[in-house]
Formats: structure tokens, C-alpha cells, sequence
């Protein structure tokens, strides 16, 4: 991670810890921490937020030295669940927490010391859901990764399960199946 980036991510993780804010890091960072260390841009947070909070977490964000076009955040909130604001040349990405699978991962979410803080991560589990969900050809890659730094330790039967609600509830079988195909390829010896 580039020091700016490492800047900016020490920067949000201190405002959450601090607002004692319910959160998650995933995305890249989340991916490099808990697989294989990658280059990656942006700092990505899963974060509980209930619509009354929105506004005045931005105000928070603002007051913190964050760059925020607050007009801007609250529309992608009212479109996608969704909203960035910037630290410098670097963007931070929320996603606000709607999924059930995102309810499970804040439940068994876990604290691992990056950069001398610390942050609460999804397990590799849960990171492996997250990422299956869209399944962009980096996020199949993340999880072959997490796969094998984390093949000893995992719970199959909990990645199987939610991979198989995740395909009945989307009406497509293409989110088990990857992941059944994944931890073929990546667990035998």
C-alpha cells in the first residue's frame, strides 16, 4: 500500500474506532490482508448506518478533514445504499450494511492490526462471500487467494451454505457454483 493510501486509511479507521462506528474493511485492503498482499486504490468500509444517522455522520466525516460533496453522498445513499468521499487523491468507499450476509459478517467480524491499528475485518469466510457476490475477475482472483492462505482454517460448510442462499435468493445458481468450484481447486492437496 502506498503511504498516502496508508495515510488515508489510518485516517478513516481512527475516525470509526473513535465514533465507535459498527464497521467492516473489505475490498482490497480487506483481501490483501486477509489472502495475498495487492496494489489496490481505494479504502473500501461496510458500515451500519440507519437513515437518520446519514447526514449527520457526513457532517462528522466533514469535521474530520474529509472531502465531502454531501449532496452527492446523500443521493447515492437514496439510489444504491452507497457513497464515497475523498482523503487527498484517495477515495473512500461505503457501502452501507443491507444484506443478511453482511449482518452474519458484522456478527463474527474480527480485529486485525494493520498499520499499527486496529480494525475490525470480515473473516476469511465471509470475505470470500463478499467477493462472490460480483465476482469481477480481481474478487475471483481475491478469493482464490484467501482460499489458499486460509484452506486449513476454514469452514467449508459455512461458505457452502451461504453460497447456496446467495444463488437461491439471486435465482442463479453462478454464485455456489463458483465458490464450490474455488474451494475444489484450492483445498486438495
Amino acid at each position: 500500500m502506498s503511504e498516502l493510501l496508508e495515510q488515508a486509511y489510518k485516517k478513516v479507521v481512527t475516525f470509526l474506532n473513535q465514533g465507535h462506528y459498527e464497521y467492516l474493511i473489505i475490498g482490497g485492503i480487506a483481501a490483501a490482508t486477509i489472502g495475498e498482499p495487492r496494489f489496490t486504490a481505494d479504502v473500501d468500509v461496510d458500515i451500519v448506518l440507519n437513515h437518520e444517522e446519514t447526514v449527520k455522520f457526513l457532517d462528522q466525516l466533514e469535521s474530520a478533514g474529509f472531502e465531502i460533496s454531501k449532496n452527492s453522498c446523500i443521493e447515492r445513499i437514496r439510489q444504491t445504499g452507497t457513497f464515497q468521499i475523498n482523503d487527498g487523491n484517495f477515495h473512500i468507499d461505503f457501502i452501507i450494511c443491507s444484506s443478511e450476509l453482511e449482518k452474519s459478517a458484522f456478527n463474527r467480524k474480527q480485529t486485525i492490526k494493520l498499520y499499527n491499528i486496529d480494525a475490525f475485518f470480515p473473516t476469511a469466510e465471509d470475505m470470500i462471500l463478499l467477493k462472490a457476490v460480483p465476482a469481477r475477475s480481481q474478487d475471483i482472483l481475491d478469493i482464490e487467494q484467501i482460499i489458499i492462505r486460509n484452506k486449513e482454517k476454514l469452514d467449508i460448510e459455512y461458505i457452502e451454505s451461504w453460497a447456496q442462499r446467495l444463488s437461491d435468493e439471486a435465482q442463479d445458481m453462478r454464485i455456489y457454483n463458483t465458490i464450490k468450484k474455488l474451494l475444489q481447486d484450492n483445498t486438495q492437496e
